[in-house]
């Protein structure tokens, strides 16, 4: 059976009911790559309300009340890591107006079996204003490789990134690695819910360092394609509202995101070719300072 050892998690929480307004939480891990037993770090943030959902701004934190991690091995186990949270944030802020707004939440853990590891974060929530009682059934999705040589073109190799974690709601899923993703690659990307894909559901594709976003529409089979931007982190968030069924809510929402990361890798062609200039280079180099050296002996220049 593999093994995933999990070192901690700690999650920021202030207590505070989600703000009115519908805001997504995406997860995102700090090291896309590592080595076995190293710790990978995930934050679980919560915002993007500004820019019609086409930021990456923070705002807000997940409900510790209605929040659950699960970390997905190569194998396929799921391992809930939610019993081992705990706060660790200020119990008092020095300004109660911006109580948690900007804080998140942090986990961390370590696997020694080798692959693709597919986080979730998930949360089913209840929120009712006037006659409108809404649930928001929340899927984030993000990825780490554990690999014995932890560089990107021994993680571009592996699979099972396209998995489905989450098949009671709404989430992403990859036709790419996400993990070992170089800009100006063409990629697809499926949007299913509870297995099916979700048709002309618009895709918002947002850069973390510049909040840039462009906006797509899901064809027949749920995909959206992309050209990757420059190496930077990026989140897609989608969100469908539809009827509710329950007694306890009128409105049903599947909200869904997914971060990856884009890489400045080369392909191993280009890494040969400049590996071989490099060489060639020195070799010509070596090669004068070897002919400067004789031509002095000669003329008894030193």
């Amino acid at each position: 059976m593999r093994k995933i050892i999990l070192l901690s998690f700690i999650l920021l929480v202030i207590g505070t009911a989600e703000p009115v307004k519908a805001h997504d939480g995406w997860t995102q891990t700090n090291a896309t790559i590592v080595e076995p037993e190293e710790n990978i770090y995930i934050e679980l943030l919560f915002g993007n309300h500004s820019n019609d959902h086409g930021s990456y701004r923070i705002e807000g934190n997940w409900n510790e009340d209605n929040t659950k991690v699960n970390v997905h091995t190569p194998a396929g186990e799921a391992v809930d890591v939610t019993s081992t949270l705990f706060y660790t944030g200020e119990l008092d802020e020095s300004d109660e107006g911006d109580s948690g707004v900007n804080n998140y939440h942090i986990a961390s853990f370590s696997a020694i079996d080798t692959g693709i590891y597919i986080i979730s974060g998930e949360s089913d929530s209840i929120f009712s204003q006037g006659e409108t009682s809404s649930r928001t059934l929340r899927s984030a999705k993000s990825f780490a490789a554990v690999s014995d040589v932890p560089t990107f073109h021994e993680a571009k190799g592996m699979d099972g990134f396209g998995e489905e974690v989450t098949q009671d709601r709404a989430e992403f899923l990859p036709q790419f690695n996400p993990v070992a993703l170089m800009p100006e690659e063409t990629v697809e990307v499926q949007l299913a819910r509870e297995g099916s894909p979700v048709q002309e559901e618009e895709v918002t594709l947002v850069r973390r360092s510049t909040s840039e976003s462009e906006v797509f529409l899901t064809d027949e089979e749920g995909m959206i394609s992309f050209t990757s931007g420059p190496a930077d982190y990026y989140l897609l968030r989608a969100s469908e509202e539809t009827e509710g069924e329950g007694e306890e809510y009128n409105v049903l929402n599947y909200e869904a995101t997914m971060t990856f990361a884009v890489q400045n890798g080369e392909d191993m062609n280009g890494m040969k070719k400049k590996r071989s200039q490099k060489i060639v280079t020195q070799t010509l180099l070596a090669n004068r300072r070897t002919l400067t050296s004789k031509i002095n002996l000669i003329t008894g220049v030193y």
